[in-house]
């Protein structure tokens, strides 16, 4: 990534971060509200046997809670994501996605240092893995195809009309989906690639004539929802 892109990427992040800060707890409430209703009546959730889906920022950004919440209601395998030291990778760190196993379970996480609901190191062997298996077993050993995710919700601190995506710096998301790609390429069975949708609040969303910087490392998202 070139130096003028990683400093474009950093300004826009500052820039909507304290655009995010000003907004009122409520107004984040009652977007939420709208883009959650909009997720119920996606024909393709409804559908979908699989979901992965992030648990919310406090404040910053759309809750997630009544989406999770109404998954596990309808009997869908729901996974959230899990960092944790990469194998073999000194301190570098990866995101895999592990199955919540209900709503009780979902009420028993604790939240991390910036108050996100998350998964703990214990019990962790014997949560469900998106890309089979179960914990965090070395790549080798996974195979999409026992748990093939329909749907995968993303956040991200920026979109623009494009449907291009802004993180948060970390990249884990791109490399997890560039995971599923390799797999999906390498299984002999036939595979689809999960639906990538975006949640956004309508502050998140930049201008007509702006894009979000980006390189060919960057995934694109399939669809955004906003709550307008």
């Amino acid at each position: 990534m070139s130096q003028t892109i990683k400093d474009e990427k950093k300004l826009l992040r500052k820039s909507i971060k304290e655009t995010l800060g000003k907004i009122e707890e409520q107004k984040v409430w009652e977007q939420s509200d709208a883009v959650t209703q909009k997720v119920l009546q996606l024909p393709e959730y409804q559908n979908a046997s699989a979901i992965s889906i992030f648990l919310s920022m406090p404040g910053r950004e759309v809750s997630t809670s009544s989406i999770v919440t109404d998954a596990l209601r309808r009997g869908k395998k729901v996974f959230i994501p899990y960092i944790h030291a990469e194998t073999g990778a000194g301190k570098s760190k990866t995101m895999d996605m592990l199955r919540l196993k209900d709503e009780h379970d979902l009420e028993s996480l604790k939240p991390d240092a910036w108050g996100i609901p998350s998964l703990s190191e214990q019990g962790i062997e014997d949560r469900e893995n998106a890309l089979g298996g179960h914990g965090v077993p070395d790549s080798g050993s996974q195979s999409l195809s026992s748990v093939p995710l329909d749907l995968i919700f993303m956040p991200g601190m920026a979109f623009d009309t494009s449907n291009n995506r802004l993180g948060h710096g970390k990249g884990f998301y791109d490399r997890y989906l560039s995971r599923i790609r390799q797999r999906i390429e390498k299984s002999e069975a036939s595979q689809k690639f999960p639906m990538l949708v975006a949640l956004a609040l309508r502050e998140q969303l930049l201008p007509p004539n702006e894009r979000v910087p980006t390189t060919e490392d960057d995934w694109k998202v399939d669809r955004l929802i906003i709550p307008s």
